[in-house]
């Protein structure tokens, strides 16, 4: 039977790439899946075009989804674009292994899916979020091999991002993300994100969130505590992020930033980030009407500025 639900995976995988374009809704971006199997997981990621790779990975609490808008133009421009979910995430299997849920794991099945299952010899990497991180445990691992790094409000440093986590902030997150609870919370979390909101219709704003939240509430709440839990342990691997940072520092680079980012400081991440990579001026777009989800803000601008 297993052997009969890789070979049905492997059919969806080796299709002919999908038409990702006017995809509304969730349920149409989750009908362009394509599908993998690591080890025990089931792995979900859109695979698009044709051309050079670009590599689009999501952070917390969002999946490929968040990518939906800049799919179609990249393909347009002529990439193959890549954007999985993470292990837990999106249409991805769930895990309540804590260990195979973290940051280095995430990264060697990100690493397996890109070099062994999808064969790829070299892409364009853009990160957001927590793929910072994971991609930072990425470049530590044999093959990975990219040709441009795009950064979106990640992070590598202390100064400038503060998780706030504490035991009281543990203890309301484990409230908050109880099943009555998780569509509310999640609904606003997504919103805080953003920039003018308040401006949308109700129908507009269910339209946007839903690709967010009905993973959420279906597990996926379960990836995101365990990925949020670890953050005091990432703050003592920042200076091996650095270090990782002053090596891909030979590899063209790019950040766009969201100026009123909440969850990182633009001015004091945003500088360091620079000065690692060695990203010059020109090289670098802040985005001045948008916060932490900029590719929902900003899709046409970020494309562009990528090219």
């Amino acid at each position: 039977m297993k052997n009969l639900f890789s070979i049905l995976l492997l059919g969806l995988s080796l299709s002919a790439f999908g038409d990702y374009k006017d995809v509304d809704t969730y349920e149409e971006h989750k009908q362009n899946f394509k599908y993998q199997l690591i080890d025990q997981y089931k792995f979900a990621y859109i695979d698009e075009g044709a051309g050079p790779v670009i590599v689009l990975l999501h952070g917390i609490p969002t999946n490929s989804w968040m990518y939906r808008k800049m799919i179609e133009p990249l393909v347009a421009k002529g990439y193959r674009v890549i954007a999985p979910d993470l292990l837990g995430m999106g249409g991805s299997s769930r895990s309540s292994d804590p260990m195979e849920l973290s940051v280095k794991s995430q990264a060697r099945l990100l690493l397996i899916l890109l070099k062994d299952k999808l064969k790829l010899k070299d892409w364009t990497h853009v990160v957001h979020d927590f793929a910072g991180p994971i991609t930072w445990e990425m470049a530590e691992l044999d093959g990975f091999n990219i040709n441009k790094l795009i950064v979106l409000d990640t992070f590598a440093f202390e100064k400038g991002w503060n998780p706030g986590l504490n035991i009281f902030t543990k203890v309301f997150m484990n409230l908050v993300t109880t099943k009555p609870l998780r569509k509310i919370f999640f609904t606003n979390a997504i919103k805080s994100m953003m920039k003018e909101t308040d401006t949308m219709s109700k129908a507009e704003l269910r339209q946007l969130t839903e690709g967010y939240v009905l993973p959420l509430q279906q597990g996926a709440s379960d990836t995101y505590k365990s990925l949020y839990f670890s953050a005091n342990k990432l703050k003592k691997e920042l200076p091996r992020y650095q270090r990782t940072l002053n090596k891909l520092s030979t590899i063209p680079s790019k950040i766009i930033w969201g100026r009123s980012d909440k969850f990182l400081s633009s001015t004091d991440q945003l500088e360091q980030i620079k000065a690692a990579l060695k990203t010059e001026d020109k090289d670098i777009l802040v985005l001045q009407n948008a916060k932490h989800l900029i590719t929902e803000e900003a899709p046409i601008e970020i494309v562009n500025f990528i090219d």
